[in-house]
C-alpha cells in the first residue's frame, strides 16, 4: 500500500505541476518558427554533458542535425572539468559552450549562482497530456532558476552472486551497514555530484551519522570508475557496489545468463537521479540550444534514450528496452525523493559532506 501510495505522489506532482503551467504564457507557432529560423542561421550548437559520449548522445546529436541542419559539438566532461574550461573562456570573453546536461544537483547549482538563462517557452514542455515521470518546468515553475529536467533514472545495490549469496542480502541501504559485509564494498567515491555523493547524502538523512560510519567501516576502495566497477562486480574482485545506475549497469547486463550478479532494487527504496539541462549565460548560439532543449524532451528523442539499454528517459509513453533496468519509472522512491531545489543545490552538497571524516577514519581518504 505505502509503494503505491508512494508512486500515487509521483503522479501527482507531476499531473499538478505541469497543470498549473498549461497557462502560462503559450508561444505561437509562428514565434517558435522564429526560434527555429535563427538557430538554423546559427548553425552550430556545443552540447556539454557529464561522462563519456554514449550511443544515445552520438545519436541526439545526428539526429539533430538531420532534422534542423543544425551541427552539434559533444564536449563531454565531469563538472570540475566542465567548470574549468568554462571558466576560463568566459574570463577571457570566449565562451564557446551553449548547454549543459548532467544530473540535476549541478544544473541547480548553476541556477542558484545565476550562471544559467531563461530558455523561454519550449512547446514540447507544454504539450498537453504527456505522462512525465516529473514535470520537466518543475523548477521554472517554481522560480527556482532555469533548470529542465529531461530524463529520470534510479540506482541499484549491484551484488556479486557467490561473494554475497542471495540468501544474506543485503536487500535494502539499511542493511550495507551489517559487518558481515566488511572489506566487500566498493563505493563511488562521495565528491562532487557523483553517485557516492548522492548515495551518502540520502544515507545520512535518513539513517543518521553512526550508519554512514558504520556502512564505510565496511568499504573496502573507493572508485570514480563508475563504468568500470559494475564490472569488478561481475568478475568477484569486490561483493558490493554502491551504485550503479541503470545505464551502469546496461553493459554487464549483456553478459550470458546465469548472470554471476544480481541488481537489487532496495526494500527502503530507490534513489532517483534526474537530469537536466540548462542554457549557459553567454552561450554563443542560444537559440539552437533553445530548439535542442525542446527536442530532448520529444517523445522521438525520449525514445532513443529508451532505445539505450538502461537508458534515462522522463516520459512514461516511450518503451525502454530492458524493461528490467527501467526500475526507476514504477519502484517506491527512497525518503526524500524526488529530491527538491533545495536539496540540489545546497542540501545534496552539505548533507554528502557527512561521509567525509569517516571516510578518513577509515583510511579511504587522506
Amino acid at each position: 500500500m505505502k509503494r503505491r501510495e508512494a508512486l500515487l505522489g509521483l503522479t501527482s506532482l507531476a499531473a499538478a505541476t505541469t497543470a498549473a503551467g498549461n497557462g502560462a504564457g503559450a508561444q505561437g507557432k509562428e514565434s517558435w518558427d522564429q526560434v527555429v529560423a535563427a538557430a538554423k542561421k546559427e548553425g552550430a550548437l556545443v552540447w556539454s554533458f557529464f561522462g563519456a559520449p554514449g550511443a544515445a548522445t552520438e545519436r541526439h546529436a545526428k539526429e539533430f542535425e538531420r532534422l534542423y541542419g543544425i551541427k552539434v559539438e559533444l564536449a563531454p566532461g565531469r563538472t570540475g572539468d566542465f567548470e574549468a574550461r568554462w571558466n576560463a573562456e568566459r574570463a577571457a570573453g570566449k565562451a564557446s559552450i551553449d548547454i549543459r546536461s548532467s544530473g540535476s544537483p549541478e544544473n541547480r547549482r548553476l541556477a542558484a549562482r545565476g550562471l544559467d538563462q531563461s530558455f523561454g517557452t519550449l512547446p514540447a514542455a507544454v504539450e498537453p497530456s504527456v505522462p512525465w515521470i516529473l514535470d520537466p518546468l518543475i523548477d521554472v515553475k517554481a522560480g527556482n532558476g532555469h533548470t529542465l529536467m529531461t530524463s529520470a533514472g534510479g540506482y541499484f545495490i549491484l551484488v556479486n552472486n557467490k561473494l554475497c549469496p542471495p540468501a544474506g542480502g543485503p536487500r535494502s541501504y539499511k542493511d550495507l551497514e551489517d559487518p558481515k559485509f566488511k572489506g566487500l564494498i566498493v563505493l563511488s567515491e562521495p565528491i562532487g555530484p557523483s553517485p557516492g555523493s548522492r548515495w551518502a547524502a540520502y544515507a545520512w538523512k535518513a539513517y543518521g551519522d553512526d550508519h554512514l560510519r558504520k556502512v564505510i567501516d565496511n568499504v573496502k576502495a573507493l572508485t570514480r570508475a563508475e563504468i568500470e566497477a559494475p564490472k569488478q562486480i561481475a568478475r568477484g574482485e569486490y561483493g558490493i557496489f554502491i551504485h550503479p545506475t541503470q545505464v551502469g549497469a546496461a553493459d554487464i547486463w549483456k553478459l550470458p545468463k546465469p548472470h554471476p550478479f544480481r541488481l537489487v532494487v532496495p526494500e527502503d527504496g530507490v534513489m532517483l537521479l534526474f537530469g537536466a539541462t540548462s542554457l549557459l549565460k553567454d552561450a554563443p548560439h542560444p537559440n539552437a540550444a533553445r530548439v535542442f532543449m525542446n527536442y530532448q524532451l520529444t517523445k522521438s528523442a525520449q525514445q532513443i534514450n529508451a532505445d539505450d539499454p538502461g537508458g534515462p528517459y522522463i516520459r512514461r509513453d516511450v518503451t525502454p528496452k530492458v524493461p528490467e533496468l527501467a526500475h526507476f519509472a514504477t519502484a517506491k522512491p527512497f525518503p526524500n525523493n524526488p529530491d527538491t531545489y533545495e536539496f540540489g543545490s545546497k542540501l545534496f552538497f552539505e548533507w554528502s559532506a557527512k561521509a567525509e571524516p569517516y571516510l578518513k577514519a577509515a583510511g579511504l581518504k587522506k
